[in-house]
């Protein structure tokens, strides 16, 4: 009988840790998470709804004031901070940091409408989140930054039109229109290509003929014309080039570039056993995007792990059969030779690959203007 009592005993408890170690696994794990701290900042803004003026432009618009942070490890820690803005509504279209030592920041009309211009279109009201976080140098231990917000309501003016209008007269004397593009709204840097004859041209900043662009001291240099003549450029080639027009300062100039146009404009990737795509055609994963400026619309790159001896190339079309960007020579070396030349079909050259003598994460970019076609492989951050 004490058997049985034992051996009834033995199967409870073991039945009972059974259904403690399933009820464990049934629990979400528990990771470590960096302690947050209560704002003690308390970000204020000298103004909770302006309509910003060009015409003092250079003057204060707003000052954001708040409190001193301290360490919550040693009083000895320095702690700065950086401010951001964002459209209250898309938290993910921030604008950059900017850093400071103080408890104060001023944003010029300027200034703040150079912001406002990439998330709302002149005279279109807009709600802002400012946004200060503080930063402790401590040398043994990361510390959590301090989050303080407020929001404020903003009108910004026109900077910068929509487009700008490329006026070109041909040697006939006919006159024709082109309309240039922001890449990105409120940049200031305008784009269009389109295929070019001997001609004279200036831009306009609407249909109206001022105000203007015309030639200014140099020859890619532009001067601003409310009134009164207007110097042409004048362009002696013919072919495709991309017109970029940057009018912000201290470039303000006009440039023709020959950039190198893809068979399907934005498609490019990277495949092959060097790189942690594999060779599968243009994937997601292996897809390179432009990372150059607005006025640099030229560059494209790829950051992911790279293995020596691997193979590597560049594709511009769905599969095997389109064109590639091949290596200059058989397994050149991207961290060594930087040569690109103009993408072609296999046959029309051979199958030439890139081989990385280095594993890692690096990034691969591509120069595509034609008058200086190169490549860089540099380690990623």
């Amino acid at each position: 009988m004490y058997r049985n009592i034992s051996h009834s005993l033995l199967a409870a408890l073991t039945l009972g840790a059974m259904a403690t170690a399933f009820s464990a696994c049934n629990e979400d794990p528990e990771y470590f998470e960096l302690p947050t701290y209560p704002d003690e900042m308390h970000i204020r803004s000298s103004v909770s709804d302006i309509v910003l003026n060009k015409g003092i432009a250079d003057q204060a618009a707003v000052t954001f004031t708040w409190d001193r942070a301290t360490s919550p490890l040693s009083s000895a820690d320095k702690v700065s901070y950086k401010l951001c803005l964002y459209p209250s509504a898309t938290k993910d279209q921030k604008s950059e940091y900017i850093a400071t030592d103080e408890t104060q920041l001023t944003l010029t009309h300027d200034q703040l409408n150079s912001m406002v211009a990439r998330w709302a279109m002149p005279g279109e009201q807009v709600r802002l989140t400012a946004q200060v976080l503080s930063i402790v140098e401590n040398e043994t231990r990361y510390v959590r930054p301090e989050v303080s917000t407020v929001e404020l309501t903003v009108t910004g003016y026109e900077k910068y039109p929509p487009y700008l209008y490329m006026t070109m007269t041909d040697a006939s004397g006919l006159v024709t229109t082109q309309r240039l593009e922001q890449r990105q709204l409120g940049t200031g840097i305008y784009e269009a290509t389109l295929n070019l004859t001997p001609c004279s041209f200036h831009f306009t900043t609407s249909e109206e003929p001022y105000p203007a662009y015309g030639m200014g001291d140099g020859p890619e240099k532009m001067a601003y014309v409310t009134e009164g003549p207007v110097t042409d450029f004048t362009c002696d080639v013919t072919g495709q080039r991309t017109v970029i027009v940057d009018t912000n300062t201290p470039y303000v100039d006009c440039r023709l570039l020959d950039i190198v146009q893809l068979p399907v404009a934005g498609q490019i990737w990277i495949c092959g056993n060097g790189c942690s795509v594999g060779w599968n055609t243009n994937t997601a994963e292996g897809r390179m995007t432009m990372t150059g400026t607005a006025r640099e619309p030229y560059y494209y790159s790829w950051t992911g792990d790279f293995t020596a001896g691997g193979e590597l190339k560049i594709g511009l079309g769905n599969g095997w059969g389109d064109q590639f960007f091949y290596a200059p020579v058989e397994n050149a070396d991207p961290l060594t030779d930087h040569r690109l030349l103009m993408y072609r079909l296999q046959d029309a050259g051979g199958d030439l690959k890139w081989v990385p003598t280095v594993s890692g994460r690096y990034t691969f970019t591509l120069c595509l203007l034609a008058t200086d076609m190169h490549t860089s492989f540099e380690p990623a951050n």
